[in-house]
Parts: structure tokens; C-alpha cells; sequence
């Protein structure tokens, strides 16, 4: 009998050795990373190319790299075209506050506007907290007329502000231009973002 485990005693370590190097190799050790390249994302947006370092294999033109972007995302043609079209609104919106407010005063309008969505954000997350509260994690609402009103209070803080930032003469041409920009937007779209501040 002592012959006999004498005889198997290899053949266990064997199968001891087996099994610790794959616990090892397939638990224990990590894989080695792929080697990933940077992009420096604000510089190809602000050139509107690749920069020189970067291999020609990455370089693509925009149509190809956007059609390889929604292959991989939730992002629908008809939403990024939306996206573009409330991009070059709010580009074209900044661009005639800026007009009107004139260079001096448009950062810390740009700084305003920042702070007052900041606000509502919140205003809008504390009266979730509130609901859930009150009924639970599974409740269904639109927003109510009170959230509205706390919103436009917000809203109008910030535009009072505005007036005696910039005087009544230029806070005239600023609401004009808001409520001009506002109807273009709804005559031009089925759906669209009023700009209220």
C-alpha cells in the first residue's frame, strides 16, 4: 500500500501543479493591457483635423468618423441631426447676445446663464427627492405647475440681474432678440428648446 502512494505521489503533484497554474493564470493574473492611444479631442475639434503625431490610420474625414460613431452608439440619425440643428441655435443665439451685450459684459452673462441652469437642475432634482419621498420609487409625473412657477422664479432673478448688469436700453434689445429667436425656433421646428435666459 505504501509502495502503491509512493508511486502516485508525482503524479498528485502533477496534478496539484495543473491545477495552481491555471487557478493562476485564468483567476489570479490580470491580462495585459492593450496599449490605447490618447487624442487630444480639443485640439481635432478646434482644427477640424488630426494632429500631425497621430498614425494616418486614425485620421478619417468627419462623415466617415460620425457614420462610425452612431454605428456604436444609441445616437439615431435623426437625433444627431437634431443635436446639430440645437447646436447651431445656441451658436447663433450666443453669438447675437453677444452683440447686443457688447464683449465686456458677455463672460459674465455666459457665467449667469451657467449658475441659473445649475439652479434649476437642482430646483428640478429637489422636487424628485420630494416625490419619491412621497410616493415612492415608482411614480410617474409631468411636471407640475409648481415646479414651472419655481423655475421661472429662477429665471427671473437672473434676468433682473441681467438688467443691471448691462441698462434698460441694452436688456430691451436683449429680450426683443430672445422672443425673436424664440418664434423663429417654433415656426422653424416641431420641437425646440425655448431660450429664457
Amino acid at each position: 500500500m505504501i509502495n502503491r502512494f509512493k508511486k502516485s505521489i508525482p503524479y498528485l503533484l502533477i496534478v496539484l501543479f495543473v491545477g495552481y497554474f491555471s487557478y493562476y493564470f485564468f483567476i489570479v493574473r490580470k491580462p495585459p493591457q492593450e496599449q490605447s492611444m490618447a487624442l487630444d479631442w480639443d485640439e481635432l475639434d478646434s482644427t477640424g483635423s488630426a494632429p500631425n503625431n497621430v498614425p494616418a490610420s486614425i485620421k478619417t474625414n468627419s462623415k466617415e468618423s460620425k457614420a462610425h460613431e452612431r454605428e456604436f452608439s444609441n445616437v439615431t440619425k435623426d437625433e444627431e441631426d437634431r443635436f446639430e440643428e440645437y447646436d447651431a441655435m445656441e451658436k447663433k443665439w450666443l453669438s447675437t447676445v453677444e452683440g447686443i451685450i457688447g464683449p465686456a459684459h458677455y463672460p459674465r452673462y455666459l457665467e449667469m446663464r451657467e449658475v441659473n441652469e445649475k439652479e434649476k437642475m437642482q430646483a428640478y432634482k429637489e422636487y424628485h427627492d420630494y416625490l419619491r419621498q412621497k410616493y415612492g420609487d415608482k411614480f410617474n409625473y409631468n411636471i407640475s405647475e409648481d415646479q414651472s412657477v419655481r423655475e421661472k422664479e429662477i429665471n427671473q432673478r437672473y434676468l433682473k440681474d441681467l438688467l443691471k448688469l448691462i441698462g434698460e436700453q441694452k436688456f430691451q434689445a436683449y429680450i426683443s432678440a430672445r422672443d425673436k429667436i424664440n418664434e423663429e425656433n417654433r415656426k422653424s421646428s416641431k420641437e425646440f428648446i425655448q431660450v429664457e435666459f
